[in-house]
């Protein structure tokens, strides 16, 4: 009834009560008489002070915060503990390590000196048959030597006997060595004085001639 009653007078309704908004003005605008917060507060930092004075508002942002502290406290401690943890098992790792180099060079020392002592045990077993052989050897040439004394004896004596003709024949051999000297002294000394009656001769011959 009232619809009719609309048409029969002329004009159409509003199918929406933003109908009337030019695109200038845009689809948005708000109708007359409707308020908001937003057409309320004139300015952004009044619009902060609006938001934080809201209870609600005040709530939300402790809990958030607290919940971000106690979150980022955990995290924080978390972490030192896994940098604690990280730390102690490069040092426990580097300490292994170090320990089985050690008694990696510990192994191949103590092979080397059982090496070594096989070597000198074979070595002293060479140097004890070594031994025994010379010991042997020696008795053998000592009773040779006690064997040979005798005879040795004898033909020390008899060198001696010939040194001792040895040493009269080079005293004999000697004084007659003198002996020529002398004589060739002598000789020495007549021949200078005939060389020098030889000039005196050749020079009186040229006077004359």
């Amino acid at each position: 009834m009232n619809l009719t009653s609309t048409f029969l007078m002329g004009g159409q309704p509003d199918v929406h009560r933003y109908a009337q908004a030019t695109f200038h003005e845009g689809t948005h605008r708000q109708a007359p008489g409707d308020s908001t917060p937003w057409r309320d507060v004139s300015s952004p930092l009044n619009r902060l002070k609006g938001w934080w004075l809201a209870p609600a508002a005040k709530g939300s942002m402790i809990a958030a915060w607290s919940v971000t502290l106690v979150l980022g406290a955990y995290c924080f401690f978390i972490q030192q503990d896994a940098k604690g943890t990280y730390l102690l098992n490069n040092v426990l790792l580097r300490t292994l390590h170090e320990e089985t180099l050690r008694a990696d060079a510990n192994q191949e020392r103590a092979s080397e000196l059982r090496e070594l002592m096989k070597k000198r045990h074979v070595e002293e077993e060479i140097r004890n048959e070594e031994h025994l052989k010379a010991v042997k050897g020696f008795e053998e040439y000592n009773k040779k030597m006690k064997k040979g004394a005798i005879n040795y004896e004898l033909e020390l004596s008899r060198e001696r006997a010939r040194a001792d003709a040895v040493h009269e024949r080079n005293k004999e051999l000697v004084s007659e060595l003198l002996g020529v000297r002398q004589e060739l002294t002598r000789v020495k000394k007549e021949n200078k004085t005939l060389s020098t009656e030889l000039a005196n001769l050749q020079k009186i011959s040229r006077s004359l001639v």
